[in-house]
């Protein structure tokens, strides 16, 4: 692990360290199963493609002290400096204490410095809580999805511009 793949930030709440993890133990991979599906139902990642997530993708986790609090789970997109979100979480007994803007703080920071050119993100329009969190962070409103995942599950497509460039796109690759 290098400088650019860790973090520490406080934002008014305990100390919260944001750790890139490219490798799950077994016991790591049970307990984000856990808290996914906690948190995000049927849309979490599994033990199937969480470790996929970490070894060829971004997996992040925020940690107060030794306990995890959320995660956060990218994929590349090829042929660009783009990235998707393809899973954000807070567990459900950490949420409201701002733990999720300082993740996602914290996460845009690292893919900043590893010269990303920007990070998109689905959500389903009456996600007022998802709204709220995007929002706060940086991200806009860049498309309306029909049917994205199926009859009548539309999406809003986000993004949040992270600096890199199509040029840097050597720099910031999964």
């Amino acid at each position: 692990m290098d400088k650019n793949d860790s973090l520490k930030v406080s934002r008014g709440n305990d100390p919260m360290a944001i750790r890139r993890l490219t490798h799950l133990e077994p016991e790591t991979l049970r307990l984000l199963v856990e808290y996914g599906r906690a948190a995000l139902g049927e849309s979490a990642l599994d033990e199937w493609m969480l470790p996929v997530i970490a070894s060829c993708g971004l997996l992040y986790v925020g940690r107060v002290g030794e306990e995890a609090v959320g995660a956060a789970e990218i994929l590349g997109i090829l042929d660009s400096g783009d990235i998707y979100l393809e899973g954000f979480y807070i567990r459900p007994e950490m949420q409201g204490r701002g733990y999720g803007t300082e993740l996602m703080l914290g996460v845009i920071d690292l893919l900043q410095r590893e010269g990303f050119r920007r990070m998109l993100v689905t959500l389903a329009p009456e996600n007022e809580a998802g709204t709220r969190l995007y929002d706060k962070t940086g991200f806009r409103e860049i498309d309306y999805l029909p049917d994205r995942y199926g009859a009548g599950r539309h999406r809003l497509l986000l993004a949040v511009e992270l600096g890199g460039s199509e040029d840097t796109q050597g720099k910031g690759k999964i």
